[in-house]
């Protein structure tokens, strides 16, 4: 395993904002779809044949792959949390873009999302 510089950074950047901004992209997309009449078998075929469900999910599928190959070729001690993090705050970003109501943060739910980024950003920088 080698360490994380520069091209390790920007690659848990990348996947995590794919994962994180095609999450709202998929919860809109599915919202649409949903029809209980439909068999399973037919609503799955509607939903790849939708391209606001289907590319969304190949993108988030091609983060998948991604991720597999940060984890086998970086620490995943970094890798992880990083891009849990990252795909957290874009789920956010990309939702609140798209008009998602979001629930009221508390003032200790601010202070631990302000520890928890600068935490890694402290791992990105100091690893």
């Amino acid at each position: 395993m080698s360490e994380c510089g520069v091209q390790c950074i920007l690659s848990i950047i990348v996947v995590g904002f794919v994962w994180g901004a095609t999450n709202p992209l998929l919860r809109a997309a599915s919202k649409d779809l949903e029809n209980k009449k439909n068999g399973i078998i037919l609503g799955f075929l509607k939903s790849f044949l939708n391209w606001r469900f289907s590319i969304p999910f190949a993108l988030n599928q091609s983060g998948s792959v991604m991720f597999n190959a940060l984890v086998v070729n970086f620490p995943v001690t970094v890798v992880v949390p990083c891009v849990n993090a990252i795909q957290f705050i874009a789920t956010i970003t990309v939702g609140w873009l798209m008009g998602e109501k979001m629930q009221v943060s508390t003032r200790k739910q601010k202070i631990g999302m302000t520890i928890s980024s600068l935490a890694i950003i402290g791992m990105l920088i100091i690893d």
